[in-house]
């Protein structure tokens, strides 16, 4: 995981810190869903592709193939979710740190199952991981991406401020 400011006051670094602690145990989250969809899939039809048998053959891949897609699925959780650092009452740092590591668990589960409801995101995660550092697993890398920033467009948006001064 690469920590950056994504969006205007993305500074909240106590919930990057725990996105970046969790990055290994998240992203086989996405890669395994995926798998499991297509190969059900491959299944019920009684098809083997290439994409299936080499699915099959996974013993590991390469993070760096889905690193973007959970860095911007991280990014969207804090536009979502941060509360700026606000401990709640009675909250020590360490209660914060153990809560933030729940929730962004559980936001990044929900939204990798969401996600791979899409049969086109499916196809492009499983094809970017097990065709890595080749032709086809940066094209399926990249839209990933772009699927991703559509879904997220909001967090690139500029806030319109009201006259009253409401956001």
């Amino acid at each position: 995981m690469l920590i950056g400011h994504d969006f205007a006051g993305d500074n909240n670094e106590t919930l990057k810190q725990v996105q970046f602690r969790l990055y290994w145990d998240m992203l086989p989250i996405l890669l395994l869903r995926a798998r499991d969809r297509y190969l059900d899939a491959c299944r019920l039809v009684e098809a083997e592709t290439e994409l299936a048998s080499r699915a099959k053959a996974m013993d590991g891949f390469d993070h760096r193939t889905l690193q973007a897609a959970h860095d911007l699925t991280a990014a969207w959780y804090r536009f979502l979710h941060d509360d700026g650092g606000q401990l709640r009452l009675g909250e020590t740092p360490e209660d914060y740190e153990k809560r933030l590591a729940t929730e962004w668990r559980e936001f990044f589960e929900m939204e990798a199952a969401n996600l791979v409801r899409i049969d086109e995101f499916t196809r492009d995660i499983l094809r970017a991981a097990v065709f890595a550092n080749t032709q086809t697993g940066h094209a399926a890398e990249a839209s990933v991406c772009e699927r991703l920033k559509e879904r997220y467009a909001s967090m690139y948006r500029p806030r319109v401020i009201a006259h009253d001064g409401a956001a």
